[in-house]
């Protein structure tokens, strides 16, 4: 209870738009917590689907089924699964169609990440709106009672640096994660694209 109090008693203090940068942590932790566990499946499911690919013959690749599901499936095999062998030429036909069916995976992959950082880079200045917010009540304090009201006045102040003060601090870690999951999409990308071009110089040699 006395946390809870303790909450009630800082989201007051803190004004309206406390709650808004509440819940806009709220839903950045969970789109986070969402990618992070999506991207580390998908770094599993590629590291295998790459010693497949070196291991299989092009006529193995070529008798992969359609019909999979991205979230069940990494994106080497989501690629080798969507190719249409029967319009491969040439390498260079088989390149352009994988390169194709990559850049149509991309926001796939990415997902909520996008929208992560643009939560982490409006969280400080839902923090400067809390600030701007705060000190308009300090003024109006000073308009209708002068200085003679401190109390009043810090509490305007309070605001301001309350508010200012947790947009800093939920933005920073927020838009640190994001930094570390875009790595490691990008290890996801690197290990998608190797084992694509062992699948490109395999059927160029058949």
């Amino acid at each position: 209870m006395d946390i809870l109090a303790d909450f009630n008693g800082l989201m007051a203090r803190g004004g309206p738009v406390m709650w808004v940068i509440f819940f806009a942590a709220g839903i950045a932790i969970i789109m986070l917590i969402e990618r992070a566990l999506q991207i580390q499946k998908w770094l599993k499911l590629a590291s295998a689907d790459q010693q497949f690919v070196h291991s299989a013959n092009i006529s193995e690749i070529k008798a992969l089924e359609n019909g999979i599901n991205l979230r069940s499936e990494s994106p080497v095999r989501n690629i080798l699964h969507q190719l249409r062998w029967k319009e491969v030429k040439n390498e260079d036909a088989l390149t352009k169609q994988i390169n194709t069916l990559l850049s149509e995976l991309m926001p796939k992959l990415n997902g909520l990440l996008p929208t992560i950082a643009v939560i982490g880079t409006l969280l400080p200045m839902l923090g400067l709106l809390g600030t701007v917010t705060g000190m308009i009540n300090v003024f109006e304090v000073i308009a209708l009672h002068g200085t003679g009201d401190p109390q009043e006045m810090a509490h305007g102040i309070s605001q301001a640096l309350l508010t200012t003060a947790s947009g800093l601090v939920i933005a920073i870690p927020v838009i640190f994660f994001h930094h570390l999951l875009v790595q490691r999409l990008q290890v996801l990308l690197t290990t998608t694209e190797q084992s694509l071009l062992v699948v490109i110089n395999r059927a160029g040699n058949q």
